[in-house]
């Protein structure tokens, strides 16, 4: 009876730390952590700097890995994380509520590679932002041409099967959707899966 106490006791502070923005990132407490609002961002790169921008607010971190409290922040916040002879990295965040990729492409939602595959446990349950991040840096310096060239191949490969899990992730919730959609409203499910189809070619 006791532990059954401790235990809800637990999860009330734990919500109660979430809403108030005091949450810390105990990686050691899994209870509590899932409550956490903060947001884990990682890179291949340790020497790198990546500035939050919200639209009242700023935060600077110069050391890899950091936890941010990104529920603190206003809405949309813009990240730009930068290192020598690397392009700057830009991400821009928004509130992430829906996680049905049709229905987020229909809505005129953010989509990218990296938020295309957020479930709701991804997010914060206040703020709906990213729990985790991991900042990738494109190289801007080469040794030749041909260094460079296999490099942009390379990247761009990459890219085009990560679009193409993404197109097949949009196939899947289209079939389940027209398998959960009356006869009388199949046709606006396909018009609304053209649509999102168009929109991830605009996205590639």
């Amino acid at each position: 009876m006791a532990s059954s106490e401790n235990f809800i006791l637990i999860i009330i502070i734990g919500l109660y730390l979430s809403v108030s923005g005091c949450a810390q990132p105990v990686s050691d407490n899994p209870g509590l952590a899932k409550f956490s609002e903060y947001t884990f961002t990682t890179s291949n790169h340790s020497d790198l700097i990546c500035e939050y921008y919200g639209t009242e607010n700023f935060l600077r971190h110069t050391k890899m890995p950091h936890f941010t409290n990104l529920s603190l922040m206003s809405t949309p916040i813009k990240i730009k994380c930068s290192k020598d002879y690397h392009w700057d990295k830009i991400i821009i965040l928004t509130p992430l509520r829906t996680f049905n990729l049709l229905d987020r492409l229909v809505l005129g939602q953010n989509v990218t590679l990296q938020n295309a595959v957020y479930t709701k446990a991804s997010v914060g349950r206040v703020a709906g932002l990213p729990r985790k991040l991991h900042i990738v840096l494109r190289r801007n310096s080469f040794k030749n041409i041909e260094e460079r060239d296999l490099y942009y191949a390379q990247e761009a490969a990459f890219v085009e099967q990560n679009w193409d899990k993404i197109l097949s992730k949009l196939e899947e919730n289209c079939q389940n959707t027209k398998s959960d959609t009356k006869k009388f409203s199949s046709s606006i499910t396909s018009d609304a899966c053209q649509k999102a189809k168009k929109q991830i070619s605009k996205l590639r």
